[in-house]
């Protein structure tokens, strides 16, 4: 999964350097592809919580075991591999398919637009304080 991450990061940046361009049609249907996507993939994140304590296994010890590799590969991943659950690959690819959404909004200019109204809200809200 991290060479996704690479290679979206790679092409994020030549686009931001204007190395890489779109249509703006194509770029911005791609985009809220990726934008519906991340949506997706956040609720489905959000879902995973609901299986970290299951019940209805039962007494017996398998049942207990089974119960736990469960619950465990739900959200905090085995003793082996903390990364090995849904939660943490969810999280992976949440990150790769904002890099997607972030690359095809810099394919057609749009990235910079973005940034600079993002920006100008921070600093709205920083005035408040």
């Amino acid at each position: 999964m991290t060479d996704q991450a690479t290679y979206w990061r790679n092409l994020k940046q030549q686009a931001v350097s204007g190395n890489f361009r779109m249509e703006e049609g194509l770029g911005e249907s791609l985009r809220a592809a990726c934008e519906l996507y991340v949506s997706d993939l956040i609720n489905l994140q959000r879902d995973t919580k609901a299986l970290e304590h299951l019940s209805g296994w039962g007494g017996l010890e398998t049942a207990i075991i089974l119960k736990a590799k469960f619950e465990a590969k739900a959200v905090s991943g085995s003793t082996d591999d903390p990364n090995d659950s849904a939660d943490k690959r969810l999280a992976t690819h949440i990150e790769i398919a904002q890099l997607m959404r972030d690359t095809n909004s810099a394919a057609i200019g749009k990235l910079q637009a973005v940034d600079g109204q993002n920006a100008d809200g921070i600093a709205a809200t920083g005035q408040g304080i």
